[in-house]
Formats: C-alpha cells, sequence, structure tokens
C-alpha cells in the first residue's frame, strides 16, 4: 500500500507538544517495523523538515511539500489539497495525526483524535467566538468522513461517540508510549550537572506539560502551598501558550509565597526531562481534561510514583499504580502530596507499580495496530 501521512505538526508550534511527539514517536516505529508500504509525508513548503525525514526519504519513503504554512488556513488547505495530492501520489490510504479529514477525495482516510479539549473545558469554550465554535463543529462534522478513527484512550473513544454519534466499529483504541530515554536512572553525576545547570538545589515534586488553562497549574500550586514540608520543592517543565496565562502564574507564586520553591524551567531538551523525572519524589498531573496524558506514562517509565486527575484518561492509563485523586478538590490534592512526600514506602512501590504497568505501551506495538488498521481497511471494498 501507499500511505500519506500529514507531518506538519512536526513543522508548527505542535511539535514541542503532544500531538509533535505522537505524529514523531509513531513515524518513527513504522519506518522501522514496516517492510511493506511506502510512504508519502505531506509537509510545509516554507519550513525546514525534522532530520527524521531527511534520513527517511528513498524508495521506501518521500516527502510531498504540499502547502504554505499559514496559521488560518492550515486546516482548510487540507481539505483543498490532500484530496487533490491522494490522487496524484496513487495513496491507498490518506492518514492524519492532527484533525484533519479531507471531505472530498476517493481515497480511503483514518485520523487520530487525541481530544476535545476546547469543547470540553468550560474556559476554552466560553472564550471561543461564535466563528471558532462554528469551525470546532466543523471539524467534528468531518469526522463523519473518516473511514477508521484512531482513539489514543478508552475516554476519549467514549467522547468521539457522544459528541459525533460515530459507532463503535469505526473507532479503534491505540495507546501512546514512552519513548526509550524515559527509563530508571542512577547516574548521580548527571543528576549534579542538572541541578547545577537549572540551578535547581531542593528535593522537589515534578509538573510536566504546557502552561496552559485546562492543565489546573493554579490548583497544582495552591494545593502544594498547603503541603507540611515547607522545604521541598515544586519544579515545572513545559512550553508556555498563552503569555497572558503563563504571567498571571507567575504573579500568583509570589503571591503564595512561593518564588524560592517553585522553579519554572520552561522547555527543556529530552535527555535533561528524562533525569529530572528520574530526580522527582514524584509527578503531578492534574489536568481538568485530558486524552491520554503522555506524562504520567513517562514517569512511570522511569520508575517515578504520579499523583494525576483521576477523572480523565489518566486514570485509565495509571489505573492502580499511582495515587488518583479529584482536581477540583485542594485538600485532596495536598494530602496526596504530603504522603508522597513523607511515604518512603509508599513512593517505592508505585514507582514499581507504575514501571510494570509502563511496559504494557509500546510505540512498535501502536505502530503495528496502525498497520493493522490500514491492512483491515484496504481489504474492504
Amino acid at each position: 500500500m501507499r500511505i500519506g501521512i500529514d507531518i506538519r505538526s512536526l513543522q508548527n508550534d505542535s511539535q514541542l507538544r503532544g500531538i509533535g511527539t505522537y505524529t514523531r514517536c509513531l513515524v518513527q516505529s513504522l519506518l522501522s517495523v514496516d517492510g511493506e508500504n511506502e510512504y508519502v509525508f505531506f509537509a510545509f513548503r516554507n519550513w525546514p523538515l525534522p532530520d527524521l525525514f531527511k534520513e527517511a526519504a528513498g524508495k521506501k519513503a518521500k516527502v510531498s511539500r504540499l502547502t504554505w504554512r499559514k496559521k488560518r488556513f492550515v486546516w482548510l488547505s487540507g481539505q483543498v489539497l490532500f484530496p487533490y495530492a491522494a490522487k496524484k501520489e496513487r495513496l491507498d490510504i490518506f492518514y492524519s495525526p492532527e484533525y484533519i479529514v479531507p471531505v472530498l477525495g476517493g481515497v480511503k482516510k483514518v485520523i487520530t483524535v487525541h481530544d476535545f479539549i476546547n469543547r470540553e473545558y468550560d474556559f476554552y469554550r466560553q472564550k471561543s467566538v461564535w466563528l471558532r465554535k462554528a469551525y470546532l463543529r466543523v471539524k467534528d462534522f468531518t469526522l463523519a468522513y473518516a473511514d477508521r478513527i484512531i482513539a489514543v484512550s478508552e475516554y476519549t473513544k467514549s467522547r468521539i461517540k457522544e459528541i459525533t454519534g460515530i459507532k463503535d466499529e469505526r473507532i479503534k483504541v491505540i495507546y501512546e508510549a514512552a519513548e526509550a530515554d524515559y527509563a530508571p536512572k542512577s547516574d548521580e553525576k548527571l543528576f549534579s550537572a542538572l541541578r547545577k545547570k537549572y540551578k535547581v538545589d531542593k528535593e522537589f515534586l515534578l509538573y510536566v506539560g504546557a502552561i496552559d488553562h485546562h492543565k489546573n497549574i493554579e490548583g497544582l500550586l495552591r494545593a502544594f502551598s498547603r503541603i507540611k514540608t515547607k522545604d521541598a520543592a515544586l519544579v515545572m517543565i513545559g512550553v508556555k501558550n498563552d503569555p497572558g496565562y503563563f504571567d498571571s502564574i507567575i504573579n500568583l507564586i509570589e503571591r503564595l509565597g512561593l518564588k524560592h520553591r517553585v522553579y519554572v524551567l520552561g522547555y527543556i531538551p529530552q535527555e535533561d526531562l528524562a533525569g529530572f523525572y528520574n530526580m522527582a519524589k514524584g509527578v503531578v498531573c492534574l489536568s481538568f481534561c485530558e486524552g491520554f496524558g503522555l506524562p504520567v506514562l513517562e514517569a512511570m517509565a522511569c520508575a517515578r510514583p504520579v499523583i494525576a486527575s483521576g477523572n480523565t484518561s489518566m486514570a485509565e492509563i495509571v489505573s492502580d499504580c499511582g495515587i488518583l485523586v479529584n482536581p477540583y478538590n485542594l485538600e485532596e490534592i495536598t494530602a496526596a502530596m504530603d504522603s508522597l512526600l513523607s511515604d518512603e514506602g509508599l513512593r517505592n512501590s508505585l514507582a514499581e507499580k507504575g514501571f510494570i504497568r509502563s511496559k504494557e505501551f509500546s510505540w512498535e506495538k501502536a505502530a503495528r495496530q496502525m498497520m493493522g488498521v490500514w491492512r483491515e481497511l484496504e481489504a474492504v471494498h
């Protein structure tokens, strides 16, 4: 088969976020395990390619510089140009990891849906002007034109069914995974270098993720300000999406008297992030909405205990291998942090269980499951 894949999320702002990680890891694994299919990767004309695709170019894969990078027209250009490209490239399957389902064109279409956060979270829904609300509804409507939909969790699958009415048999759950870099480490020389580089001189809890509204950063900070162990720190690693919101978080840190106990590091290289996971007493992810929750799986792969929201997909990923909390209940969150910081036996027990659990997820497994979806779809006439 000839498979067309939209890789533009690796050239725009998404490359440092979950969709970019998902696209890169899935494509790497597909190229590694798939000895049968040919690939055409659709990319922006005016932005550089990741090295992965320079290396992949050859008989097995090619890159098509299809569209220009204009933020407002990414989705619209996909509707217009992907059907044309599918015919030109003689594709059997068109796959999008970033919620673009071309309505036109005779090619079979597969899409991954990560979440419906813009629809589910009140702040984003209320903030959206009528045009954006209409745009989101149109995007949801185009899901009806997908031959198969990949959900990254059972939670996301249930939301797809509830919001769009699409039947169960057209949706396949394929889990994400932690990359090989995320593994247990006990390299004190590395840890010492990281502490010096980032000026982190305390034992700490770790938050990994974007500094964004639905991530419940305010609740995290308020709960952390109440913990009993006042010499513990909180390290926050992730990109900032909304400069105004980021400024409000910095102001909240100062108002709560946490200026010398909270380290806001922003984006850091993956090899450094793996070190921070391993140094942390525990990892805390308290999102109000989440489609998968990759940081909790990365933490478990590093044999670190986690505290996660119990009302999202993270409950499904963590299962009984971490502490699940109500993200709206500050007392419950604070108690969980206190337990993790004070009870070494609890930390060790959760770390061991989480590490074993993490082995159930792999990108090779995800790639093979994706190939299976394509084969099944190709067999349907």
